[in-house]
């Protein structure tokens, strides 16, 4: 009968001790696709598709998130995003970050970020810096 207690304590223990892959999955980082985007003109005809995705552990697999992440741009006169990721250049040149964000549930709280930069040139008649070929 004792062994039949220390089995059943053994398994208990185990259960609720031991990491399980049942466990919710954390969000180690999230990356931006493409890592950088040149436009060659203050054009908002132009746009670019990103990409954001998930890596994770426990276990360990890779989401896309570009429907779930905050989409944001630093300087929205160079560079505006939707948010659904489409990036378009607005009317000055410059240079962009944008961030897709995702405020995780675990631990609660912990906003996890990616970036990509977005490069806005254009003709010297414009008074824009020409850095593309």
């Amino acid at each position: 009968m004792r062994h039949k207690w220390s089995g059943l304590v053994a398994i208990w223990a185990a259960a609720t001790l031991l990491p399980s892959c049942g466990s919710n999955q954390h969000l180690l980082s999230i990356n931006v696709t493409p890592a950088a985007v040149v436009f060659g003109a203050a054009d908002p005809a132009l746009f670019a598709q990103l990409t954001a995705t998930g890596v994770y552990e426990h276990p360990p697999a890779t989401k896309d998130l570009t429907s779930q992440v905050t989409w944001a741009s630093s300087v929205t006169l160079v560079a505006q995003v939707t948010s659904a990721g489409k990036v378009t250049p607005n009317t000055n040149c410059g240079v962009s970050t944008v961030t897709a964000s995702l405020t995780t549930n675990d631990p609660t709280g912990n906003v996890i970020t990616g970036t990509t930069s977005v490069t806005v040139d254009g003709p010297s008649i414009n008074n824009c810096p020409t850095t593309t070929p």
